[in-house]
């Protein structure tokens, strides 16, 4: 596991975005006024190299992953390795996508669900600004998802990234708006938030709805007390588990929900903390997500295509369009 790690800072790196007057760029700060957050909120936007040389953007339309907690170090490390596994050095494990990174202003504001006059966990300072997810979330819908498809040449799929209370709110949006999405990426989410107010909410919304073709990688990491295992974690009911315990709760509530019809894969990390989960993560997420993305043809000592491959690639990205929901040629990448 470590060795992955050290590969994907190594591709951080050494990816080859564009260059210009010496700088490397891998994207650039735009900013849309929300009405409904009354406040001008910047982001950072990467979009694949697919510029003519005029920066008129070509025709090709990408996918689009907006992360939580988007500051530039969050935003550089996805969009790295989408990069270089999107199309980089000949790799194509996933499709190339914008990514659309959102920074705070006001994180428990934000990205909770409900608003808390006090907690274990949060200062009193910062719970007296909590709840403000619908509103946050209004604003990702109504103004900066149009925003971002208006001027930058997006694809009718999108993606959520978020990590810790960014990973709650990710729950939230799949609970309560689930299309809003095709697939989420909740990592170390903070599911105790409120007396475990989400969590049980998630438990009623399983049994209810349906959530096809949609996808979830939910991440784990250990926050467990030293001396406990997964097993004693479950029946523990102490506060220094309610983190862990919370989320292999959720795990088991979209596990007992199959009718349900999300595409639902979770991952524990016993040796990533809270803090080093996230890059890991995102990596094995991605990998799962897009695991119909990569075509590998049959080859000969000489490298070169065993068959006539032409028919194997249609029925491949025929497969892909299936999956991702509007057309996709091998063009594309």
């Amino acid at each position: 596991m470590k060795s992955i790690i050290f590969y994907i800072l190594l591709l951080i790196a050494t990816v080859g975005p564009a260059q210009t007057n010496n700088n490397i760029v891998i994207g650039m700060g735009d900013s849309v006024y929300s009405n409904i957050l009354k406040e001008n909120r910047r982001f950072w936007i990467h979009v694949p190299d697919s510029t003519s040389p005029d920066g008129v953007f070509a025709r090709q339309h990408y996918p689009v992953v907006y992360l939580l907690d988007g500051d530039p170090m969050n935003f550089s490390v996805v969009t790295s390795i989408l990069q270089q596994l999107g199309g980089g050095s000949g790799n194509i494990s996933f499709p190339q996508m914008i990514v659309v990174g959102i920074p705070n202003t006001d994180r428990t504001r934000d990205l909770t669900p409900t608003h808390v006059r006090s907690t274990p966990m949060l200062d009193s300072f910062s719970a007296a600004h909590s709840g403000g997810g619908e509103p946050f979330i209004s604003f990702i819908e109504k103004e900066l998802i149009p925003h971002v498809d208006s001027l930058y040449p997006t694809a009718p799929y999108r993606m959520l990234i978020g990590h810790s209370f960014g990973g709650l709110l990710a729950i939230q949006v799949l609970m309560n708006h689930p299309h809003l999405f095709n697939s989420y990426i909740a990592i170390d989410p903070s599911m105790w938030w409120d007396d475990q107010k989400l969590l049980k909410q998630a438990r009623a919304v399983l049994k209810n709805n349906k959530f096809e073709r949609l996808t979830l990688f939910l991440a784990m990491a250990n926050t467990m007390p030293k001396g406990m295992d997964t097993a004693k974690v479950q029946i523990d009911t102490t506060i220094t588990s309610l983190h862990i315990r919370s989320i292999v709760q959720l795990g088991h509530f979209f596990n007992a929900n199959k009718q349900d019809e999300l595409n639902f894969t979770w991952r524990y990390y016993p040796e990533y903390d809270h803090g080093s989960v996230s890059l890991i993560a995102v990596y094995d997420a991605l990998h799962s997500i897009f695991n119909f993305y990569n075509l590998i043809l049959p080859f000969n000592e000489f490298f070169k295509p065993t068959f006539n491959s032409d028919n194997l690639i249609i029925e491949h990205y025929r497969n892909i369009s299936k999956e991702m929901g509007y057309n996709i040629f091998p063009l594309n990448n």
